[in-house]
């Protein structure tokens, strides 16, 4: 256990001397609620207020960038320069490896909800969660569905630079149509129907229903949905997951 945590606390320090990994994962969410906050704010949207639909949103969003970028496409860059390989050699267990980096992916996403949630305070007069246990159990449940899911994927690729196209692809993707930055009211039907396939769609919902209006025994169907992609990618991610690029 000592052992984890050590590699957690070292990893964790490389991502914050990356200066593009702290860009992407503090500052540009942070930009995009001050972007839309200025087109959106004092704007009423299905009985909520600005802050209470686009933060808890763009606290999902930092779920896909977390576990895309900082976990998935950091572990396809280590397969292609054998780090993984190398660390099959140590006394490290495989799942204790994988454990350091789930952890801290989680860490660092939580330093980013904690930073948008005080910036939503300060700026947009945003509250505290109205079911604060069940936003927490929503954000738990949402984490244990996409960093496995994210795994899955970038194990698809080849080298970084295909696991970088592969999350940016899928981020992108789930950013515009699965309500996060703009409305679902607003696009064409048929998207709104694509919008219900994309797992961010639920992740949304479920934040945005847990932060706003009820406990999470309200969104059942929500949490069933995210319980069966974490399943599903636990499986695929265990199947799929190469130590090595050969």
């Amino acid at each position: 256990m000592t052992a984890m945590v050590k590699l957690a606390g070292l990893e964790t320090k490389m991502f914050f001397r990356d200066r593009l990994s702290v860009f992407w994962t503090f500052l540009f969410p942070v930009l995009m609620i001050w972007l839309f906050g200025s087109m959106f704010n004092g704007n009423e949207m299905n009985g909520m207020s600005f802050a209470e639909l686009y933060v808890p949103s763009w606290i999902g969003v930092n779920i896909v960038t977390t576990s895309f970028f900082t976990l998935g496409t950091v572990l396809a860059g280590y397969r292609e320069t054998g780090v993984l390989r190398r660390y099959q050699s140590t006394p490290l267990q495989p799942w204790k490896i994988l454990a350091a980096h789930t952890f801290q992916g989680t860490v660092i996403f939580f330093i980013s909800a904690v930073l948008l949630m005080v910036f939503g305070m300060l700026m947009y007069d945003l509250t505290l969660p109205e079911y604060i246990g069940s936003t927490l159990l929503a954000l738990l449940i949402s984490i244990l569905a996409f960093f496995p899911f994210a795994l899955f994927l970038t194990s698809l690729a080849k080298n970084t630079q295909a696991a970088a196209a592969i999350s940016s692809l899928f981020l992108n993707l789930m950013l515009f149509l699965s309500g996060a930055t703009f409305p679902l009211d607003m696009m064409p039907t048929i998207l709104q129907y694509v919008a219900k396939v994309l797992p961010l769609y639920y992740v949304i919902q479920l934040l945005r229903g847990t932060w706003n209006t009820g406990p999470i025994t309200d969104y059942g169907l929500e949490v069933g949905v995210l319980i069966g992609i974490a399943v599903v990618s636990i499986f695929l991610a265990a199947r799929f997951f190469r130590w090595s690029g050969k």
